[in-house]
């Protein structure tokens, strides 16, 4: 009988402790889910826009070197193997400047011995000058002959001769120098720009000839897309060029990645067989992901109108499965697939499927959202937002 007296009381205390846990302040809010995630919404569309269609062509770099050799010589040092990364300016080889820096040395005291004679003649010029003045002197008070006078004067213009040659020659011996030194400095092979090795065509040890391959060096920044268009298409993106910038999607398959491509040029000759025309398509490898020989899909404007289904771009979110979006669900968040197809300013058109004109987008406040979660509508797009407590609802715990 004891034991079930404090077995009773025991029951009675776990009934009191957990009356006062459900009584506690938020644990209704608790026991109803997470508190709802404050939104904007836009509706899907059915509107008449220019079609567009998809060219196919490939990534290829806009800047290509096949760094050779400016002197012949013996490669002592090639540090890259292909697919290593090159800044501006960085040694890519280097060959034996043995016999350069003899001949630098020669030239070096050539040019010395010059200046040497340039600085003698000088001093000749100056004393010959001088013994003229003297004669000069004597002639004023009568005391100078004739002949006297024009042998001073044939000597000062002898050393102005043989100085003048002297500093011809100075200038050929610096002249000599400044050569020696630049087939120096050409035994040490720069990358003119940062880029990537795709290829060796020699290795250390082996002899280079003048002109014979080193490296070749691409850049990987500077990358444009070339896709192929059917000529009614080429007539179109030209009208276009001529109003201002023209900026399309491009679709890089293999990183299930769509950036943003400026048109650059169109190439006035097209395949005599297919009519299609190579345009060029500047894009901006952020990340370093892009690389040449990448296949690409761009959206070329067409001139042909049509309905279409488009969504605001702030509603597509994207993950490794691909783009999404989320919808209003009677409150609730739901996610929907959605296959872009081009950009319609700041719309986006997408194929027609799960997501249906009418259906309310989430295009604001769907960063963190998750699938499930209450939704508590602020506004539409477009429109001033409403408040954040609507007329005779209590605040959520946390709002404030």
């Amino acid at each position: 009988m004891r034991r079930r007296s404090r077995s009773s009381c025991w029951l009675s205390r776990m009934g009191v402790v957990l009356a006062a846990l459900l009584s506690a302040p938020g644990a209704h809010a608790q026991s109803h889910g997470p508190p709802p995630a404050n939104v904007v919404l836009d509706a899907v569309r059915l509107e008449v826009v220019e079609q567009h269609r998809a060219a196919t062509g490939q990534i290829l770099t806009r800047r290509r070197s096949n760094l050779a050799a400016e002197e012949a010589g013996l490669v002592i040092e090639l540090p890259l193997e292909a697919g290593d990364t090159v800044e501006r300016g960085q040694i890519v080889a280097r060959l034996d400047p043995t016999y350069m820096q003899i001949e630098l040395t020669r030239t070096r005291a050539q040019a010395t011995l010059a200046r040497a004679r340039v600085d003698q003649r000088r001093a000749e010029l100056d004393q010959s000058q001088r013994s003229l003045a003297r004669l000069e002197k004597l002639d004023a008070r009568g005391s100078a002959s004739e002949s006297e006078m024009d042998d001073g004067r044939t000597r000062v213009d002898a050393d102005k001769a043989t100085l003048a040659q002297a500093m011809a020659d100075l200038a050929i011996a610096e002249a000599d120098v400044a050569r020696g030194e630049a087939r120096l400095d050409d035994m040490t092979i720069r990358a003119p720009f940062a880029g990537r090795v795709v290829r060796k065509a020699t290795e250390v040890g082996q002899w280079a000839s003048r002109g014979d391959g080193i490296v070749e060096i691409i850049s990987v920044r500077s990358l444009e897309a070339r896709v192929n268009v059917p000529e009614n298409v080429v007539g179109r993106l030209s009208e276009l060029l001529a109003l201002g910038e023209l900026v399309i999607d491009v679709r890089v398959p293999a990183l299930r990645a769509i950036v943003p491509g400026r048109v650059i040029g169109i190439i006035p000759e097209g395949d005599e067989l297919s009519r299609l025309f190579p345009v060029r398509i500047e894009i901006d490898n952020k990340g370093g992901r892009m690389s040449p020989g990448m296949s690409v899909i761009a959206s070329m404007p067409t001139r042909v109108r049509g309905e279409t289904v488009t969504v605001h771009k702030d509603a597509i979110l994207r993950n490794d499965a691909g783009e999404y979006v989320y919808f209003d669900a009677d409150g609730s968040a739901m996610i929907a697939t959605i296959e872009r197809l081009f950009a319609v300013g700041d719309r986006v058109a997408i194929r027609r499927g799960r997501v249906s004109p009418g259906m309310d987008l989430v295009v604001e406040g769907n960063e963190r959202l998750y699938p499930t979660q209450p939704l508590k509508v602020l506004g539409r797009l477009g429109e001033a937002p409403q408040s954040r407590v609507d007329s005779g609802e209590q605040p959520a715990q946390g709002d404030g």
